[in-house]
């Protein structure tokens, strides 16, 4: 049996998700997804709570943080199942995101824009992160900048020829995030 993981790229609302096995040397990719955690219109969660007065907003945030927890949780389900099949060991979920923990009440974070951004970021990866360790698979948090995307081009570039298409920065983000947990 060998050993996988799951990464994650994480973005505002979605993430690409690839099941990968082996080395940055010696790939193995099992699935690529592209996972919409909140419709369009939903994502941009603390802009559109920005908008509402204190108590809607928090209640604004609670639903969504819901909703899309539900999403990434059926997501993880179904991509520790591929990798099962594939008769692979999930050992690890990597998360392509900035580390720094979200401290801020939401009444600062929408006091301003710059906060409202970082704020959507840290609430996909918490989001993400909770719906992994819900299936039992631990979670690491890998900042985008140390996986070293421009240095790994070649063999990235090797590994998406056998991947097949998609193969954009994004899935590549998320491969090495798996690759770097293995």
């Amino acid at each position: 049996m060998s050993r996988c993981a799951i990464g994650l790229s994480v973005h505002t609302g979605w993430a690409i998700c690839v099941v990968a096995s082996g080395s940055l040397r010696a790939p193995r990719v099992h699935a690529r997804d592209r996972l919409q955690l909140l419709p369009d219109r939903e994502r941009f969660v603390f802009h559109r709570a920005a908008e509402m007065d204190p108590a809607e907003a928090k209640r604004s945030v609670g639903r969504a943080a819901d909703r899309a927890f539900a999403t990434a949780a059926a997501a993880i389900a179904q991509l520790a199942g591929r990798a099962r099949a594939a008769a692979d060991d999930l050992v690890a979920c990597a998360i392509a995101a900035r580390q720094t923990p979200m401290r801020q009440s939401l009444e600062e974070i929408l006091a301003a824009h710059a906060r409202i951004h970082a704020a959507e970021g840290c609430f996909y990866r918490d989001v993400l992160r909770r719906a992994a360790e819900a299936h039992g698979v631990p979670v690491r948090i890998v900042a985008p900048d140390a996986l070293g995307l421009d240095g790994a081009a070649a063999l990235l570039a090797e590994a998406g020829r056998a991947a097949g298409r998609p193969w954009a920065k994004d899935q590549k983000l998320a491969a090495l995030a798996a690759w770097t947990v293995l």
